[in-house]
């Protein structure tokens, strides 16, 4: 990084490889991994310091990995972070308790790690490759030459910056300034179907083995497991019936949930509730253009998905474990190798999401989810195959490898013979799931572009995402 004072007026101007607007999980993660590369990057956020936001704070098998990858485990685990060992799952009348998949090097199954604790660790391993973080900084332009973005201008205090860089990236957010002021365009949006209340109890019975739990059943979905500091998170989504009741007395819908799934209502029995009740309705799915002459978007900028797979923060983590050596090796080249990554990347993001985009739809319709779903989960269970479905929740396994046609169509003919009275239903069902994955290919091939809002963006049922004290 080089400091020029008063060149281009009056601004003070500084020089960086990579300039990274968004200092959450996904700007945190790639600042680290391209600090430890070398690259001279500056990470800027207008928070003043790293608090609450938004988020159901799930990490899978693979985002512990991550973790402690990039060595940031070790501060997460000082503040408090857990993981979890085993499975407690639900699907419609099927349900399995097992241990939670874990490959050589992982660090856990799964774990709640709310996002003030788990970004905060980030940064602070960010800073300590090397990385340049300014908080309190808020973006106010871009800085553009010879049709490219060339750096980010930014104020903090009274005082204005131009931070001139090789590459800018939007990492902040559904509600991205970088991709508005790229006019980057959404394209295959789908809207949310459900909504989604989560909060932490403290002094529930954790349990010989941490378990996570995962009940989707008729028109219900719940989860809770052991989160950090000895908290206890429930997340809920109420039937499309009870969403009024829900907002007349929120406090007394979601206990009302937690006696119908028995290892929640075990687990909270005598546990006091010791934060707010968080929530989230009326949001959209949708891929955004996300690369362009200086430009990339990462995380939430770029793409965002049903919270029912809770994969946002693991997809952060994938994506920029993907993009920084690609960054590292562009900008060690000379010509435009960086705009042609930063294009490949955003292929290689719509490839490799389109099936969980599609899964997590699937998971958060309205309603009970299809009926051939759990009777192949069923099967698999009992040939010994279901780590290749816990696998999906880490993005190790295929949606089309396990959900295969192979395996749905055999699940159909369970169900028509032991079924016969439901035939028509069956047959109705799997036609309709035939139809919804042909257009969704179909729209992944030629992605109808939406410019503007598309419906107001995630929004809490009530100001500020704080519902309940």
């Amino acid at each position: 990084m080089t400091r020029t004072e008063g060149r281009e007026g009056h601004s003070a101007v500084e020089d960086f490889d990579v300039a990274i607007v968004g200092a959450r999980c996904a700007g945190a993660s790639l600042a680290v991994l391209l600090a430890a590369r070398g690259l001279s990057v500056v990470v800027v956020d207008k928070s003043a310091g790293i608090g609450f936001t938004l988020s159901s704070n799930i990490l899978q098998a693979d985002s512990l990995s991550f973790l402690r990858r990039v060595g940031a485990m070790d501060r997460l685990r000082a503040a408090g972070a857990t993981t979890m060992s085993h499975i407690d799952m639900r699907l419609e009348d099927f349900h399995c308790h097992e241990e939670l998949p874990q490959a050589p090097g992982d660090a856990g199954g799964a774990a709640c790690i709310r996002r003030e604790i788990l970004d905060s660790a980030l940064v602070d391993t960010a800073a300590a490759a090397g990385a340049e973080i300014r908080l309190g900084t808020k973006v106010v332009g871009l800085i553009e030459e010879n049709g490219r973005v060339a750096g980010v201008r930014v104020v903090r205090g009274e005082r204005e910056t131009q931070l001139r860089a090789r590459l800018v990236v939007g990492a902040d957010g559904r509600n991205s300034w970088v991709a508005d002021a790229c006019n980057a365009r959404r394209y295959h949006v789908l809207h949310g179907e459900r909504s989604y209340y989560w909060t932490y109890f403290q002094g529930a019975d954790l349990g010989t083995h941490p378990t996570f739990v995962f009940h989707r059943w008729g028109d219900r979905h719940m989860l809770g497991g052991p989160a950090d500091n000895g908290l206890y998170i429930l997340g809920v989504s109420p039937q499309q019936h009870e969403r009024d009741r829900f907002r007349e007395d929120l406090d007394a819908s979601v206990r009302a949930h937690v006696e119908h799934c028995p290892p929640i209502a075990e687990a909270l029995a005598d546990a006091e509730r010791a934060t707010k009740i968080y929530g989230v309705r009326r949001f959209f799915g949708y891929f955004r253009e996300a690369a362009g002459p200086g430009w990339v978007l990462l995380g939430d900028a770029g793409h965002f998905k049903d919270p029912a797979g809770g994969r946002g923060i693991g997809d952060a983590f994938h994506q920029a474990e993907h993009l920084a050596p690609r960054i590292e090796r562009a900008l060690t080249r000379s010509g435009g190798e960086i705009d042609r990554v930063t294009r490949e990347f955003v292929r290689w993001r719509d490839r490799t999401y389109a099936e969980y985009y599609g899964l997590a739809a699937d998971l958060g319709v309205a309603g009970p989810i299809a009926a051939v779903v759990p009777q192949t989960v069923r099967r698999m269970h009992a040939k010994g195959r279901i780590d290749d479905l816990l696998n999906l929740l880490s993005h190790r396994s295929s949606v089309l490898d396990v959900l295969s046609p192979a395996r749905v169509l055999h699940a159909t003919g369970g169900l028509l013979r032991h079924s016969p009275g439901r035939r028509k239903a069956v047959i109705a069902e799997m036609a309709s799931l035939v139809s919804t994955e042909i257009g969704r290919r179909r729209a992944m091939r030629r992605p109808v572009h939406q410019s503007g809002p598309v419906r107001p963006p995630v929004q809490p049922d009530l100001p500020e995402a704080e519902l309940s004290r």
